[in-house]
């Protein structure tokens, strides 16, 4: 599974709380092997669309597979942040799913000390729940 994240824009921060806001799409990539074809067997047809519901992998109403990756340091989860969309899926089984919406973790900010000349950092750390 490949992850890539393309930052749009800070929309908050808090340093209160800590949190931070961030506006971007969130895109992933894998392979699955029962989704692929012969497009010669369907009209030269190399891709389809497949629609992924509730915001989230293995959601109740998404019409496939989709990786378990969350944020694991998160102040709200991807499900809530990110909108619904369909995944591309080409005849070879490849997927791309990129949903656009807000990642907001919740953050160790360093550098509030140099107030205010601060360089403030967020790590975020993304894995699977179900494989960790």
């Amino acid at each position: 599974v490949e992850l890539d994240i393309n930052f749009h824009r800070v929309f908050h921060v808090d340093v209160i709380s800590p949190t931070i806001d961030l506006i971007v799409w969130f895109r992933l990539l894998w392979a699955d092997p029962r989704l692929t074809w012969d497009p010669l067997d369907y009209g030269n047809l190399t891709k389809t669309w497949f629609y992924v519901a509730d915001g989230s992998a293995g959601g109740e109403t998404s019409e496939i597979w989709t990786p378990d990756i969350q944020l694991w340091n998160l102040e709200t989860g991807l499900a809530d942040g990110l909108e619904d969309a369909y995944a591309i899926v080409q005849h070879d089984g490849r997927v791309y799913w990129s949903r656009p919406g807000h990642l907001r973790p919740a953050c160790k900010f360093d550098g509030l000390d140099r107030f205010p000349f601060d360089h403030l950092t967020c790590q975020m750390e993304f894995g699977s729940w179900a494989f960790s």
